[in-house]
């Protein structure tokens, strides 16, 4: 008699597998005629296969969902932040050093204020609390920045400089997100404002985001040299070359993770310092 042996891998695999392979064949179509994102057309799959419509997938079956859903989201947005930092023409947070200026420190900072004063009119909550929501809200999604920053639309309505510099800003403003969600988050915990500056300087600007710099931009140019020095003398293989900066993006969002830095600001600078030549 022939079993059926429907178990979460198997099932996941099946259904995951075979979006991959049907929006693969028709994905030309789907995001240069229909003008969809890749987002957009998997976050559609994901609700109709999800509890919500046919429950063929619950990740909430599998344990924690919270977690579950915080390490796959730490990924894809490592994956997507690496993305936006190799495919940056050359040298290019150097050139345009004063334009993310502008977008990531007051540009981001208005955005920030904007954003809490909207949630303290809709939501009955202190303004701390709404700076710490605001502060989840504020950065540019890179994922959903590819919908206006690639693809032929893009290259046809939207000029280079704007698609580079949109790239730029929506992979360095993920990590940048640190010191706005944890300035309210220390006022909030700590005894004096005191203490809560000066944590916030030396523990998220210091630890986090200088130190995720230095990491990124070291490792991406170590992995720049020994990458050029492999090749040159036949050492790596095309299979292995194509997977390279993941595989990078995978270290640097673990090494950084485990030390107690923004891994993400460093995966971004990684994938920068990179391709810088």
């Amino acid at each position: 008699m022939v079993e059926f042996h429907a178990d979460t891998v198997s099932l996941v695999s099946a259904v995951l597998g075979l979006f991959i392979v049907v929006f693969g064949l028709t994905s030309m179509p789907i995001k240069e005629w229909l003008y969809l994102s890749e987002a957009l057309v998997a976050t559609l799959f994901g609700i109709a296969i999800g509890p919500a419509a046919l429950d063929l997938v619950n990740p909430a079956d599998w344990g924690d969902s919270e977690v579950i859903t915080l390490q796959f989201s730490r990924i894809i947005i490592a994956m997507s932040v690496m993305a936006a930092g190799v495919t940056l023409p050359k040298a290019y947070l150097f050139k345009e050093w004063r334009s993310l200026t502008v977008l990531l420190l007051p540009v981001m900072f208005f955005k920030w204020l904007a954003s809490a004063a909207i949630i303290v009119w809709l939501l009955p909550v202190s303004f701390m609390e709404a700076l710490m929501l605001a502060a989840c809200i504020t950065p540019t999604d890179p994922v959903l920045a590819n919908s206006i920053a690639k693809g032929r639309f893009a290259e046809q309505h939207v000029p280079e400089n704007v698609r580079n510099i949109l790239s730029a800003e929506s992979g360095a403003n993920d990590g940048l997100g640190f010191p706005y969600l944890f300035f309210p988050i220390l006022f909030l915990r700590r005894a004096s404002h005191a203490e809560a500056i000066g944590e916030w300087f030396y523990s998220i600007w210091a630890y986090q985001i200088l130190l995720s710099i230095l990491i990124g931009a070291a490792v991406g140019y170590a992995a720049r040299k020994l990458l050029y020095y492999a090749e040159s003398r036949e050492l790596i293989d095309k299979e292995s070359f194509l997977v390279f900066s993941f595989a990078l993006a995978m270290f640097i969002m673990g090494f950084v993770f485990i030390i107690g830095s923004d891994d993400l600001f460093a995966v971004f600078i990684a994938g920068n310092a990179f391709t810088w030549e």
